[in-house]
């Protein structure tokens, strides 16, 4: 069997003295959360595959130029790479949140919820991306 490799977007808030990523429970796993996210096709790369799923999961365009660092955590059969991204360098992002809520228009099909979490207070998150996490969490204490 051939390895999959997604790629996808970590979209963050600061606000004072909080950071919250955006992260979504998918219709597949109703307790565990991770970020919008999904497989390679064909010869995309993987800054195509992030931004494509991004779009697809949210509604939400993004430009490459705005990605910032980027993670990867190595699975058995499913290697996960995200990118950062910060929420206050997209014009008119607010129109498709509501309370820190993805609005529900927004939101698709492969996903029950999607909304911002403070980094000192996650979700249980989905074992193949928690390398992922643990990383951008320290990075945004450090």
């Amino acid at each position: 069997m051939d390895k999959i490799f997604a790629y996808g977007i970590c979209l963050y808030k600061k606000r004072s003295n909080k950071t919250s990523v955006l992260l979504c429970r998918s219709t597949h796993s109703k307790i565990k959360w991770g970020f919008l996210k999904g497989s390679l096709r064909g010869k995309e790369t993987k800054v195509e595959t992030a931004l494509r799923e991004f779009r697809e999961e949210s509604g939400i365009t993004i430009k490459a130029e705005y990605l910032e660092n980027y993670y990867q955590q190595k699975n058995n059969e499913k290697d996960i790479g995200i990118f950062l991204v910060n929420f206050d360098r997209i014009e008119g992002i607010e129109k498709y949140f509501s309370n820190n809520r993805l609005k529900f228009e927004y939101i698709c099909f492969e996903n029950d919820d999607v909304r911002f979490f403070d980094i000192k207070n996650l979700p249980p998150i989905k074992k193949k991306q928690l390398e992922i996490v643990s990383s951008i969490v320290k990075y945004f204490k450090d």
